[in-house]
């Protein structure tokens, strides 16, 4: 069954905001880090100010199994306790994340809220404990993703750690689907990971929300087969309006559009593509649980202070 009650944009809340000196931790739920890649990563994060704490098992590949997802949980569950660690950051994306799900214990991530920030596999962790605790994560860069960033898109990270709240931010000149307004919490992430959570206890609620959608490497029928899944699944039902990052890896530019675009018609909401976010080097942060305002007359999605 379906759960159609929804949320308001009022029913998230921040976790406490970055400062010099803070400690970030990099933890990997999902597939092992390169050490290389992660060396450059930590390398711009401690440029920033912050200590970066990388232990040996983010490059080491997870048996299959209960025990080592169990194993992986409990060293996410011990650096989200540490009284020292203010952030904790992806190292990759890729797979597994899902699998930590059913072995994290949420009185204790409740007891120590951090910013929490990664994309594509981490999708998964993201809607996980925006839903159970409310709280707003970061749709951003893992460490791997971190040196090939835009530099615009790495200094959006940084505002995003160490803002106290809300920051009033437009992204304007984006590309209209079908037309209108929407206004709410803006939820989302990777479509084939958020497709993966169907049907299982840890499904995010959409209602009442603008739902952000990105993918990778999807061929245009992939994506046509994924959309319709999340629309029969009945998921999508109460979603205010839907904006469409990046769709990288696609057929031919601009397919994924009219896949979208047709796909999407019946919902009758505001559907914009084009934000900066997703499997490329403009891969913006984007706080999941803010308010937002979508509206085709601008272009734009609008981030609201208030």
């Amino acid at each position: 069954m379906v759960d159609i009650a929804g949320f308001s944009e009022n029913d998230s809340f921040w976790p406490p905001p970055l400062e010099p000196g803070d400690a970030i931790a990099v933890v990997a739920p999902a597939s092992p880090v390169d050490k290389d890649l992660c060396r450059l990563g930590v390398e711009l994060l401690r440029q920033q100010g912050f200590r970066v704490l990388c232990g040996p098992e983010v490059h080491v590949t997870r048996a299959w199994g209960r025990e080592a997802d169990r194993e992986r949980a409990r060293y996410f569950l011990e650096i989200w306790r540490h009284p020292e660690i203010k952030g904790v950051i992806g190292a990759r994306g890729g797979y597994g994340s899902l699998k930590l799900l059913p072995h994290l214990d949420l009185s204790a991530l409740r007891e120590h809220p951090k910013r929490l920030v990664g994309f594509s596999d981490l999708t998964n962790l993201l809607l996980y404990l925006h839903r159970h605790l409310r709280v707003v994560t970061f749709h951003g860069p893992t460490v791997a993703h971190l040196p090939r960033l835009a530099p615009a898109a790495r200094q959006d990270l940084f505002q995003w750690l160490t803002a106290a709240g809300p920051r009033a931010l437009s992204y304007r000149g984006l590309t209209v689907l079908h037309p209108g307004q929407a206004r709410g919490p803006l939820i989302g992430g990777n479509l084939t990971t958020l497709c993966h959570l169907l049907g299982t206890p840890f499904a995010p609620r959409l209602a009442g929300a603008v739902l952000f959608l990105e993918d990778h490497n999807e061929a245009a029928y992939r994506l046509d087969r994924l959309i319709h899944h999340l629309l029969f699944s009945g998921a999508l039902e109460g979603v205010k309006g839907i904006v469409l990052g990046g769709f990288t890896g696609a057929d031919a530019a601009g397919q994924y559009l009219e896949v979208m675009e047709a796909a999407l018609e019946p919902l009758k909401v505001p559907v914009l593509a084009g934000l900066p976010a997703g499997h490329h080097s403009d891969n913006h942060t984007l706080p999941l649980g803010a308010a937002v305002l979508l509206d085709s007359e601008t272009a734009s999605l609008t981030f609201l202070k208030d």
